[in-house]
């Protein structure tokens, strides 16, 4: 699951195998607990390091391939470390597509490609950690269980609503379709930002940004209607947003200016479409390697 090559019917297999039973739920969650307090401290990292080198060194020739072989797990391990660490925490992990949850207290979650959340429901709140990606929820209202969802350092809580949360990178953006919901720039202050119907805001580093108004609902998620819409995008977003609906990384080579702003309407489930669309407006070639790999480059 954290290669990032795990297929939508293998994933759907998974799904199956854990919800047949409890025994098969209480081992999945066994070994995530175990997973998660597993924890590698910066010393004991370089004491491991140091070690395997010194094997490389001293070791004959099969020892070493034998180390070598461990070091290329550990830097494998490295790099898909963050990968790993969104597993584990993880409940719900979308693949390539958008994925509808309906949660235990009938609330629902659509998640869009490649996104994921945690889930934390108690007598006393129902709490939903936005790990990455973009999500709709449709909430049932509950009084005496407030239904909370974090992104980065803040928190949105719902008052009645539909509602849209975007994790971009450096901020996180808000939109309400119906009802009203309480933005919190800075999960730990108790000031709030109220939304109402046809109302977006941002918030990161602690701040909110000003109310927008008179917002369409069809600007609400369209993702979850299979669209991708793009205003002014960077290039590099441009291919960001639309790399998450693929099955293989796409990579830019070369300097790519971020003067190029893209605007348009592409179709998520057309993603190789859409970036040769991209690739020709900025004056790029594509470049197609096995495991759906993909790169841009400046074409010449």
């Amino acid at each position: 699951m954290a290669s990032g090559e795990m297929t939508a019917e293998e994933l759907a297999a998974f799904r199956h195998w854990r919800s047949a039973s409890a025994e098969h739920n209480a081992a999945f969650e066994q070994e995530r607990a175990l997973w998660r307090a597993l924890q590698i401290s910066p010393a004991q990292d370089r004491t491991l390091r140091t070690h395997w080198a010194r094997l490389g060194r001293k070791r004959k020739l099969r020892t070493a391939l034998v180390s070598c072989t461990a070091a290329a797990a550990a830097v494998g391990m490295l790099l898909y470390a963050p990968a790993l660490e969104l597993w584990i925490k993880a409940d719900q992990w979308t693949g390539i597509s958008p994925q509808t949850i309906t949660l235990t207290d009938g609330s629902r979650a659509i998640l869009d490609g490649d996104s994921a959340i945690s889930i934390h429901y108690s007598e006393t709140g129902r709490d939903i950690a936005l790990l990455r990606g973009n999500a709709l929820f449709e909430v049932r209202h509950d009084a005496a269980r407030p239904f909370r969802v974090t992104a980065q350092d803040g928190m949105v809580e719902d008052v009645g609503t539909v509602f849209d949360v975007q994790k971009n990178t450096d901020h996180v953006r808000v939109t309400v379709s119906q009802g009203l919901v309480d933005v919190h720039g800075s999960a730990t202050t108790g000031s709030a930002l109220r939304l109402g119907a046809g109302e977006r805001t941002s918030y990161a580093h602690g701040h909110t940004s000003a109310i927008e108004r008179g917002i369409s609902p069809d600007d609400l998620a369209p993702w979850a209607h299979g669209d991708l819409m793009l205003d002014n995008a960077t290039l590099p977003d441009a291919i960001r947003q639309i790399s998450r609906y693929r099955r293989g990384a796409v990579y830019v080579w070369g300097n790519v200016t971020r003067a190029n702003r893209i605007s348009g309407a592409f179709r998520v489930d057309r993603p190789d479409e859409a970036l040769s669309t991209i690739a020709a407006t900025a004056g790029l070639s594509i470049l197609k390697l096995p495991g759906h790999i993909m790169i841009l480059k400046k074409s010449g």
